[in-house]
């Protein structure tokens, strides 16, 4: 062949070959540092499968999440794919940052059994956002060996506000060293994450407003559960310290010591246990409301997004539709233990073997989350009147006036 000719069929393979590799995207997901552990699981194994269409993950801190979205957006570097904790939706939708993918994953025969609460927060105007990607709930646990100890059935936990006192009575009668319940005192976000659900697991309840025309903190149970959390502190059931703690991030490391009855907590808190504290013999339930039968959780985690300004959209949307397949919901979420974001898979082969994790994957399906602007400010922040209102009902006791400050106090946020 003249040598013409062969530079030429040289450049036409250089020309398939950089076709080829333009044809191929690396995508970025940007990701809370804090919930990044199983993201990687996910990521991993879509870049094992799809090694053509490469995922690069970031870890952002929790607290940085916002401001370095806004500044890559303003400098048109925004990533591709965005995990954004499940609250902050409503903000991040209304602000115009994410792109409508109702269209999109329309058509993906599992979008109907995705965990309800992470649906309703990843909508906007009935068009969603994005779909669960890591998620958390909020279960009650409970110390069976404490229970028989009490003369109570260790499969029987409570079923309402009323028999958590009740219980939690039984429990310190033991003894001195033994106390009823625990929870973090001064922690305004783990107490969203596990005593509000108890208020609203009553039908009609409403804690945070979803829009300034809305009123928070409305219903019986609001005062009810926060009766039943006074009386327990008043009577001596709780201990002291849990009035100062933080609800820093050591998960359940006061029950774990066995020397409490209840604890309201994380489904996490199953693995956490089994591992920092093997021996200890422990249950898991829904958490009660103040009227039996009445169960709720808070459902947690991120929403798995798309970024208006993303350069490779289409592609992202691929993963959201795999991420949502039999294939990663068992082999990622179920196998490494965290729980699935189809309520169709709460039970499976890798949960059959603990009835523990089976339960705070079935709680998923009851949970709800609220649907409200400046979340932050209202609940989550050591600030914010959420948490004021616990520390004066619960610690000193004057439960109207703190329901009605802080109900006026929401209501600003809300309308500001």
């Amino acid at each position: 062949m003249p040598t013409h000719q062969l530079k030429c069929v040289s450049l036409l393979f250089i020309i398939l070959a950089a076709s080829t590799v333009s044809a191929a995207e690396d995508l970025t997901l940007w990701v809370r540092e804090n919930t990044s552990t199983l993201a990687a699981r996910i990521v991993d194994h879509w870049n094992e499968t799809h090694p053509a269409d490469h995922i690069t993950l970031t870890r952002i801190p929790h607290e940085r999440m916002m401001s370095s979205f806004t500044d890559a957006v303003a400098a048109g570097n925004a990533p591709d794919l965005l995990s954004l904790d499940l609250i902050l939706m409503p903000d991040y939708m209304k602000a115009g940052y994410l792109k409508d993918v109702t269209d999109q994953v329309a058509g993906n025969p599992n979008i109907k059994k995705l965990v309800p609460a992470h649906m309703h927060l990843a909508t906007y105007k009935e068009r969603f956002y994005g779909i669960p990607f890591t998620l958390d709930d909020s279960v009650l646990f409970y110390n069976k060996t404490l229970f028989r100890k009490a003369g109570l059935d260790p499969e029987k936990p409570p079923a309402s506000s009323e028999e958590i006192v009740a219980v939690a009575r039984n429990v310190r009668a033991l003894g001195p060293e033994f106390y009823g319940f625990y929870f973090s005192g001064s922690s305004a976000g783990s107490n969203i994450f596990t005593l509000a659900p108890q208020m609203w697991a009553e039908h009609g309840t409403v804690v945070l407003p979803s829009g300034c025309e809305a009123e928070p903190l409305q219903g019986d149970s609001i005062k009810q559960v926060l009766q039943a959390y006074r009386t327990m502190w008043n009577e001596g059931l709780i201990p002291k310290d849990a009035k100062a703690d933080l609800g820093e991030d050591h998960t359940m490391e006061v029950f774990r010591t066995g020397k409490i009855g209840m604890q309201a907590g994380p489904n996490y808190g199953v693995a956490v246990i089994k591992e920092k504290a093997p021996d200890l013999d422990f249950g898991v339930a829904f958490l009660p409301g103040p009227r039996p039968s009445e169960v709720s959780s808070f459902a947690g985690g991120d929403v798995l997004a798309i970024p208006a300004a993303a350069k490779h959209a289409a592609k992202a949307v691929e993963f959201l539709n795999w991420v949502l397949g039999d294939e990663p919901q068992l082999e990622v979420y179920a196998k490494s233990g965290n729980m699935p974001s189809r309520t169709d898979l709460a039970k499976n082969k890798y949960f059959a073997a603990d009835a523990r994790l089976s339960k705070t994957a079935e709680a998923l399906s009851i949970a709800q989350t609220p649907w409200t602007f400046h979340f932050n400010e209202m609940a989550s922040a050591s600030s914010s009147p959420w948490l004021a209102m616990l520390q004066t009902a619960i610690f000193d006791g004057d439960i109207d006036g703190a329901i009605a400050k802080a109900r006026k106090q929401m209501k600003q946020i809300q309308c500001n």
